[in-house]
């Protein structure tokens, strides 16, 4: 009986070794092979830096330094200081992953190089399950109960090799090269605290006997729980991030559709007037540019941005024959004009979800002094937005071509916009707009 234990145990060892290699590939290159690289090439670069291989070697040099320490005989019961030398092993194993696994990230072109190395490190955690019961002094060393429970330390972590590639390699594939944050500690501490732990325990206490057999098995029981945790844990994590990068994949996408609208709209607003054509695109884009320069937040500077487009949407109301007059407006046209900023306010203020759109649209022709329309704000009465937009929207008037002259010269615009700072503008607002203009020393901001 104890023969043929010893048969299965050693093929099932085989075995092991076999799958160990082969999930190991074909994990790394599900996660991250490109597939413009030599396969052959790859399968020979994990098999040399696997941590199998890596263990194996520090083990055998870890094993001729003690041989050569305390001669040939039972050298491993004179090593009392065991524990931070197993720490340091561990500590050295796990600096030899990071190393290969940063090599084998860079060779595939990897760029979150963080989970070519978790890859690694949960190899790592299975092997140093598999190892717990190999050992000629480890306490299962008995005609029977060693190779019982090498088979079951095998059949063991080779059930978890598979639910690590099925549960949480396949799910990593889809998050690998994703462009969403990650958070690497998460992926890399906690099996290496794994490693580190797992061996200070079994180096110290297995190699020297201070556990018993029972001891032995409970704590081979509660670690593999531990690792068959993180492959649980792992698996929801990345399930999680998958989930959280779709969620903000449809949000990007339905704001770029909203954008893509809300520019649409705009452009069909402007197309009542052949001579303004765009005009809500620019001043959208030079109301972004103002709010950077004045330091306001990416998302302060993206709801001007919209703002802009839609400042003029009140235009929708107003007679064609009006806006494409090319003479100048009579008071009764000029009223009917000036009718806009409400007709926008209406209109966006019945977007529930985005209420702010219509703050430009209101308030983009009041004036700094109060003599603005259509509610005759003053100062700082005046919505920020709006005071942003309002300026924007009179460079591109003075820059854009109209029916009655061609745009006028930079100076000329410069020095307007210097006249009638603290009365129609803004003042700090006009000084941020003259600094954008003096860095555009070519002139390029014009229609």
């Amino acid at each position: 009986m104890a023969d043929l234990l010893n048969r299965i145990s050693s093929d099932l060892d085989d075995v092991f070794v076999i799958c160990y290699i082969i999930m190991f590939f074909i994990s790394i290159k599900k996660c991250f092979w490109k597939g413009d690289k030599n396969s052959i090439i790859l399968f020979i670069l994990l098999f040399l830096t696997s941590p199998m291989t890596v263990l194996a070697v520090l083990l055998i040099l870890y094993s001729t330094v003690c041989f050569a320490m305390f001669g040939s005989g039972d050298y491993v019961n004179h090593l009392s200081f065991l524990l931070p030398q197993s720490v340091l092993v561990s500590v050295v194993y796990l600096l030899f992953m990071v190393l290969f696994s940063g090599k084998i990230a860079r060779w595939l072109g990897v760029k979150n190089r963080s989970l070519v190395l978790f890859v690694y490190l949960m190899f790592g955690v299975l092997l140093q399950l598999e190892n717990a019961a190999d050992g000629n002094n480890t306490p299962f060393d008995d005609p029977l109960i060693h190779p019982i429970m090498n088979i079951c330390v095998n059949m063991i972590v080779i059930i978890g090799m598979v639910l690590l590639y099925f549960l949480v390699m396949k799910e990593l594939s889809a998050v690998a090269e994703s462009a969403y944050t990650k958070n690497r500690k998460i992926f890399i501490i906690p099996p290496m605290l794994f490693i580190i732990g797992f061996d200070s325990v079994t180096y110290s206490f297995f190699w020297t006997n201070y556990l018993d057999d029972q001891a032995s098995v409970l704590f081979f029981a509660f670690s593999s729980i531990i690792a068959f945790m993180f492959i649980w844990a792992f698996c929801v994590i990345i399930k999680n991030i998958t989930a959280t990068a779709a969620a903000l994949k449809a949000k990007d996408e339905v704001k770029n559709l909203s954008v893509e609208v809300m520019e649409a709209l705009a452009n069909t607003i402007d197309a009542k007037d052949k001579y303004t054509n765009g005009h809500s695109v620019r001043v959208a884009k030079y109301s972004r540019m103002i709010a950077e320069k004045m330091g306001l937040t990416e998302e302060a500077c993206e709801n001007i941005y919209y703002m802009g487009l839609l400042h003029d949407i009140g235009k929708i109301g107003v007679p064609n024959e009006i806006i494409n007059k090319p003479s100048r407006l009579n008071d009764e046209e000029y009223d009917i004009i000036k009718t806009h900023p409400g007709i926008g306010y209406n209109i966006l203020s019945k977007i529930t979800s985005r209420p702010d759109l219509s703050i430009g649209a209101r308030w983009h022709h009041e004036r700094f002094d109060g003599k603005g329309y259509p509610d005759r704000l003053a100062g700082n009465h005046i919505p920020l937005e709006s005071r942003i937009i309002a300026i924007a929207d009179a460079y591109d008037a003075m820059t854009s071509n109209r029916s009655y002259r061609q745009y006028l010269p930079q100076d000329v615009v410069r020095a307007e916009i210097e006249k009638c700072a603290g009365s129609q503008f803004d003042p700090e607002i006009a000084g941020y707009m003259l600094m954008i203009m003096d860095e555009d020393r070519e002139y390029v901001l014009h229609e």
